[in-house]
């Protein structure tokens, strides 16, 4: 900045005396002092200790939170050739891990494909096969049906409520039977078992629970 030698103005000081006034100030980097330029100030002098580097850092300040990607791992650290490429990468900060082979959703709350459940509804179709059902509203002895239900009982005696479907599962080649709800490592994936792949190479065995057709991927272990 410019900086005055001096000038012809007076300052009051303390009892009105006037005195003559310097113009003085400090320069960045000035090394060398006199009446007007009071003060030496290197260039060092004013430098201050940045919190943030220009370097990564572990850092947890309120300003800025930088953690490791694992903690085993090295900072902000990847290897030549070992980048961070999701379906390819096997290590991670410099660490091997299977973490981003094979990508995977939160089955809680979304799932990767559909899975079938179990049927919904009642049924109508095993009722109308027996012939349980009466078309004029009596039962079989032709009493009237007390009741809105038209649906009746296998002996014929009184009115019956269709069987909910809740409980008609689909077949478990897993257990070989449709008991209970079939696992579906596909739909629900795990670390031990992140999904199923089908391929026909058994041409020999028919019955699917024991055909050699039904693959599972590679446990997650990272």
């Amino acid at each position: 900045m410019a900086v005055p030698t001096g000038n012809s103005h007076l300052r009051n000081t303390s009892g009105g005396a006037f005195t003559e006034q310097n113009q003085g100030g400090t320069v960045l980097g000035n090394q060398t002092t006199n009446s007007i330029i009071t003060k030496a100030m290197s260039l060092i002098s004013n430098s201050v200790d940045w919190t943030i580097g220009a370097l990564p850092r572990v850092l947890n300040n309120g300003l800025s939170h930088n953690q490791k990607s694992l903690s085993s791992g090295t900072f902000a650290y990847s290897e030549a050739g070992k980048y961070v490429i999701r379906t390819i990468s096997d290590t991670i900060s410099g660490v091997s891990k299977t973490n981003l082979l094979i990508p995977g959703s939160d089955v809680s709350s979304r799932r990767p494909i559909h899975k079938f459940r179990h049927d919904f509804g009642v049924k109508l179709l095993s009722k109308w096969r027996a012939n349980e059902f009466s078309w004029t509203g009596r039962l079989d002895d032709g009493t009237k049906i007390p009741s809105r239900l038209n649906w009746l009982n296998s002996a014929g005696t009184a009115a019956e409520a269709p069987a909910t479907l809740s409980s008609t599962n689909m077949y478990d080649i897993a257990d070989g039977d449709s008991s209970d709800m079939a696992a579906d490592s596909a739909a629900e994936p795990t670390r031990a078992i992140p999904g199923e792949l089908v391929l026909k190479v058994d041409f020999v065995t028919t019955d699917i629970s024991t055909s050699g057709n039904f693959f599972d991927y590679k446990p997650i272990t990272g």
